[in-house]
């Protein structure tokens, strides 16, 4: 009986101490500014000569926009970004995409740390996906072009889209594209048609590249394998 009640009591000492070390806490939140296609499921990661956002998220410390932030990256202390009201933290990455490493602390007035949180984040590589175009249904979404793809009429039309590049501008006129098929240069346009010739089968490698002019390192090219024609035919 006398164990059992210690046991218990033990129980309820930790759940208390738990309890009481989350009630002060801070979490940080953080999202590259990059593109990502409609429908994506996934988020917006930070890729390299990006920009990220980050955001301290405050517990049963008070009203947010009262309290002093104190942001550090990779040790130093970040003066012009600190202060009452300050949660967030905007900085872009080098050309040397190296992990970064960040710090938000919650000071008191008497200098006293209420709480503290660090995250280090890595930079992702920027990427580029290809879906078909389908003149009734708009783009095909469900199914990536990659791999070996099929044509199925006398005549399909492919999109490119960035993926984790920096936000372009609103006009698109920094990324430029090039699409190629048999060492034949075909279309400088996001999307690109391909017709069958007729009565010929087999099949062809496209290619296509995309770069930033913003930035000197964005640059992806994707190749997958086009088959048309009798799916039968050597």
């Amino acid at each position: 009986m006398k164990k059992a009640l210690l046991f218990s009591l033990f129980t309820i000492y930790c759940l208390l101490s738990t309890a009481s070390a989350h009630a002060q806490s801070v979490d940080i939140l953080y999202s590259g500014m990059t593109y990502t296609p409609p429908f994506y499921e996934g988020g917006a990661l930070w890729s390299g000569e990006s920009v990220i956002q980050m955001v301290a998220i405050p517990q049963g410390l008070g009203n947010p926009t009262q309290l002093f932030y104190k942001w550090s990256k990779n040790g130093t202390v970040l003066g012009n970004t600190n202060g009452v009201g300050k949660n967030s933290l905007i900085f872009s990455d080098t050309i040397f995409s190296k992990p970064v490493s960040i710090t938000v602390e919650i000071v008191a007035a008497d200098e006293t740390v209420l709480a503290e949180s660090s995250v280090t984040v890595v930079p992702s590589p920027a990427s580029l996906l290809v879906y078909e175009k389908n003149p009734l249904f708009g783009y095909l979404f469900h199914q990536e072009a990659s791999g070996g793809y099929r044509i199925p009429e006398e005549e399909i039309s492919f999109a490119a889209f960035p993926l984790f590049f920096s936000t372009p501008s609103p006009d698109y006129s920094s990324l430029s594209y090039s699409w190629r098929s048999n060492a034949r240069e075909d279309s400088a346009e996001s999307s690109v048609t391909y017709r069958v010739p007729e009565g010929t089968s087999g099949s062809s490698a496209v290619s296509v590249k995309l770069q930033n002019s913003n930035t000197i390192r964005q640059m992806v090219e994707k190749s997958f394998l086009v088959q048309f024609g009798n799916e039968n035919s050597n």
